[in-house]
């Protein structure tokens, strides 16, 4: 008995086929958008809305390989697939905005409290220190994230290492969790011992602090 097929006509058939083969694609899509640039070094990028994340030129994060950047954007690879893209000038419309919120941190082993954030919209990791009167940063992470900090105010300052020269300055913006605050207190020491941030007192005292156990609860005041 002869076999029945089912004939589509020539352009059903290579629309069929052309759908099945694209929906993996259209499945897996990864959305990035290109919030600050440093042209020749680095971009601001922001992965499936997170918090932006610096990618250098050359390196890879999160599937997102960063191959150009100039001052209208960046040229990326996404997860292999080359794409240009123009650098969002509104910031809020990634979530840079918001003010108000509660941000909930969890302890290491030793019971320090670690968390990413942003300072000035560039990428940052810091350490909760209830001990510091200011935000702190080191040289080199203040240069990473494009601070012009030697026009800040020439001071001296005692830290875990001893005494410190710094300058003191106000970042526009730092950015934990889902909460910004702006307008913060910071001092750059002039040195690059400092292997995180130190998210100091003047961010913290922006909140209500409930620490049980391991987890450490930051409620901001309205």
């Amino acid at each position: 008995m002869p076999k029945l097929a089912m004939a589509l006509p020539g352009a059903a058939w290579r629309h069929a086929v052309g759908g099945v083969l694209l929906l993996p694609a259209l499945c897996l899509a990864t959305d990035v958008r290109v919030v600050a640039v440093t042209p020749g070094r680095s971009a601001d990028v922001v992965i499936e809305r997170g918090a932006p994340v610096t990618i250098e030129v050359g390196e890879t994060v999160e599937g997102v390989k960063l191959l150009r950047a100039d001052a209208l954007g960046a040229v990326l690879s996404v997860d292999g697939i080359t794409k240009t893209l123009p650098l969002v000038g509104d910031r809020a419309s990634v979530g840079d905005t918001a003010t108000s919120g509660s941000v909930t941190l969890v302890a290491d082993a030793r019971g320090q409290f670690f968390t990413s954030g942003t300072v000035n919209g560039r990428s940052m990791h810091f350490v909760v220190d209830t001990g510091a009167t200011l935000t702190t940063l080191s040289r080199a992470d203040a240069r990473r994230i494009g601070l012009d900090f030697r026009r800040g105010t020439p001071i001296r300052t005692t830290t875990a290492n001893g005494v410190a020269n710094g300058w003191r300055m106000s970042l526009d913006s730092v950015r934990v969790g889902d909460t910004t605050v702006r307008d913060v207190d910071a001092i750059v020491v002039d040195n690059d011992t400092l292997p995180v941030g130190l998210l100091g007192m003047s961010f913290l005292d922006r909140f209500d602090m409930h620490r049980q156990g391991s987890t450490l609860v930051l409620r901001r005041r309205r």
